[in-house]
């Protein structure tokens, strides 16, 4: 549990459990190795939890299946058979006040198992509310995915994705009780989708993002910044995360060394590829891959980036430097979904030269760097912690219920 999509989920557990409900986790296992102490708290946390094995070999032949019906690959992929009748068995059965499916590659499990879009509870009503987090507009995510690809082979993948995507997207919504998006981005973009597929744009969603520790991240008196040094940190096997180091490697790196040749920039992360790995072998790049504690080497920074140029939505990266109360550089497509003002919490930049003029600033002016810092903390505080995001979400659980139907959440009901 130490992806962003995994850290999310394992927080809204938290939360949950917190606030008294009785959580049941579906979730399927792609073989990643968990600690026993991650897998203890996360029987401690839910109910009950339910692993279902992600073979290759079964999980391709969904995949191909779920394409000739104009599924998306990855909805194919994660379209896990078992889990689907479990969970919908447990569903029949009025087992459950709330569904809540998260991201779209799930959505095949929980389709039209609740009340759809539009239609309002009555008090003898006993299906669930079920919510889809779609998060962020998947249509724009694979087309920039698609449009930055680093080959035609990839570019032609992404492409095809990219369609089946919109043709999904724009109607799964339509499945679902409410479907959770991070901001109004998402819906424009989705609603956008909509119209191109000839259908109605969305309208039952909610809005529903989510935060960052900010106890762990945190400004860090106790360790000094390095002078001229820059941090990127991020899962490194992403490709939206390769892609952004290369990128700014290719085309920003070369301006900052020639301007400071003493600057240094290390990229820290999980699982770095082959070609972030190539990264180490440029002039000042240090490539530290995983690491017990991303918070150090933030700490450690003059400048914190965020050069992406595909993805969307949430960047987790973006809020933790915010909270530790880093300068930061980054793109309009990373800052999109976290709504900081360029200026006063960060700055941010589209091109390669502007982003390099930003990043040399920067790492000349500690008195900037120190304003744009305090700022960004107290912007995280406002606004992005997991609190003030899930009790939302929780308010929104609450309102979706039957009338009277808290009688009945008190006598055993539960989310799945």
């Amino acid at each position: 549990m130490r992806r962003a999509d995994q850290m999310t989920v394992a927080h809204l557990l938290s939360f949950l459990k917190s606030r008294g409900h009785a959580v049941d986790l579906y979730c399927i296992n792609t073989g990643a190795s968990a600690s026993g102490d991650d897998l203890a708290w996360l029987r401690e946390a839910c109910r009950e939890v339910h692993l279902y094995r992600f073979g290759k070999i079964s999980s391709t032949v969904r995949a191909v299946f779920g394409i000739l019906k104009k599924h998306p690959l990855q909805v194919g992929l994660f379209s896990h058979p078992e889990q689907r009748r479990e969970v919908r068995s447990r569903i029949g059965a009025g087992d459950y006040d709330i569904v809540y499916t998260y991201y779209f590659r799930s959505a095949e499990i929980t389709r039209d198992t609740g009340r759809p879009a539009g239609e309002l509870p009555t008090l003898d009503d006993k299906r669930p509310a079920t919510f889809l987090a779609l998060q962020l507009s998947q249509t724009l995510n694979s087309r920039r995915i698609s449009q930055n690809a680093p080959n035609l082979a990839l570019r032609l993948f992404y492409e095809i994705e990219s369609r089946l995507v919109a043709a999904y997207e724009s109607r799964i919504w339509q499945n679902f009780t409410h479907s959770v998006v991070i901001g109004s981005r998402d819906v424009e973009e989705i609603s956008k989708t909509c119209r191109a597929q000839g259908v109605a744009p969305i309208n039952n969603y909610i809005f529903g993002a989510h935060g960052t520790d900010v106890s762990r991240f945190a400004p860090r008196t106790d360790i000094a910044e390095r002078p001229h040094h820059i941090v990127f940190s991020g899962v490194m096997r992403t490709p939206t995360n390769v892609h952004a180091v290369q990128w700014f490697a290719q085309n920003v790196w070369p301006h900052v060394r020639s301007a400071l040749p003493d600057a240094t920039w290390t990229i820290v992360g999980r699982e770095p590829s082959a070609e972030v790995r190539e990264l180490d072998k440029l002039p000042g790049v240090t490539v530290a891959g995983t690491v017990p504690d991303p918070a150090i080497y933030m700490a450690e920074a003059a400048v914190c980036i965020n050069p992406m140029q595909a993805g969307g939505g949430m960047q987790n990266k973006l809020i933790e430097y915010l909270a530790m109360g880093k300068a930061i550089v980054a793109t309009p497509v990373a800052n999109e979904g976290i709504g900081a003002t360029p200026g006063e919490h960060l700055l941010v930049a589209e091109t390669a030269g502007d982003f390099a003029a930003a990043v040399i600033a920067l790492l000349n002016d500690p008195e900037r760097r120190g304003a744009l810092g305090a700022a960004g903390r107290t912007f995280v505080l406002e606004n992005w912690t997991w609190e003030s995001h899930w009790l939302r979400l929780e308010e929104n659980f609450y309102a979706a219920l039957p009338p009277l139907e808290g009688a009945r959440v008190n006598n055993g009901g539960g989310l799945a």
